[in-house]
């Protein structure tokens, strides 16, 4: 089959066209490298830079003809779009728009839109399930909502996957959302750690069982919204000293107060993904840091 990736010189992506080209699948991959590495980019696959913000959207996409497009594309930093809320708007809800009805248009046979548990369901009092209400807490969450509802009203055949924290290799540190990177950053480079509260809950998701999850909708045409989590709340200060135990290191730890787009507790649901029998976590939260380590250790010797 034939995938067109969205972002796929960014950290979901380019995992996701490593595990479409070892199947056999042929890949392209539109990435603007304002996010991404072009180092990312696997062999094999068809690369070309474009701004999916841009007016030849629907041209570019036709003329690659895919039978599915996998939009991972996104600015993904909640303080960036408190910040910079019409550079948020712009990547997150206008790009998504126009690849959406690019979709529609041209009748690719399915459009895969990566959303954000997270930022859609907020704050929450028991792990999200999809038929909760969404509570976005800042702009990032809205315009991951109103981009969902592009695609739902676009008439493209979708599924939305609401993805919990993800975390892996070739995670940028330099975003509030890649927690784990941005701690192993500081310890392996000696550089203070600023711990905004700390007693806030994430759900984390190992990358591979992301790009599982994914393939899973994409072979099985699994339509419509879906959760994909552990499940598992983890503070972000239990998550600090599991990094630090299975790094070997203390680091130099600083207490900042919470921001104010934070939300204190954030975990998804992902039974009905699991229920389908097509899909379920592997990796647990230690297991996937300790991979982490071993690599960045590696490169950093």
């Amino acid at each position: 089959m034939h995938v067109l990736i969205t972002g796929g010189a960014g950290f979901i992506g380019s995992h996701l066209a490593d595990a479409l080209l070892a199947a056999g699948d042929r890949v392209t991959i539109l990435d603007n490298l304002s996010c991404g590495n072009v180092n990312n980019v696997p062999t094999g696959a068809i690369f070309e830079n474009v701004d999916l913000a841009g007016p030849d959207v629907s041209e570019v996409i036709g003329r690659h003809q895919p039978e599915v497009v996998v939009h991972c594309a996104a600015q993904a930093s909640v303080t960036g779009s408190m910040d910079r809320p019409l550079d948020d708007f712009r990547i997150n809800q206008w790009a998504t728009w126009q690849v959406a009805h690019a979709c529609a248009r041209l009748k690719i046979g399915q459009m895969v839109f990566l959303s954000s548990g997270g930022a859609i369901y907020g704050d929450v009092e028991h792990p999200a399930v999809e038929s909760d209400a969404p509570k976005p807490a800042n702009f990032y969450g809205v315009h991951k909502w109103a981009a969902e509802r592009y695609v739902e009203l676009s008439q493209a055949p979708a599924t939305i996957l609401r993805l919990a924290n993800v975390f892996g290799p070739r995670q940028r540190s330099n975003l509030e959302g890649g927690v784990v990177a941005i701690f192993l950053d500081c310890l392996i480079n000696d550089k203070p750690i600023r711990l905004y509260g700390g007693d806030q809950t994430r759900d984390f998701l190992y990358v591979s069982d992301v790009v599982d999850a994914i393939v899973a909708t994409i072979r099985h045409r699994l339509y419509g919204i879906w959760n994909v989590g552990s499940g598992e709340e983890v503070t972000i200060r239990d998550l600090l000293a599991l990094v630090e135990q299975e790094a070997g290191r203390v680091g130099d730890v600083r207490i900042e107060p919470r921001r104010p787009s934070d939300v204190s507790r954030s975990c998804v649901d992902a039974t009905r993904l699991v229920g389908t029998g097509h899909w379920r976590r592997r990796v647990e939260l230690s297991a996937g840091i300790r991979c982490i380590i071993e690599g960045a250790l590696s490169a950093h010797n």
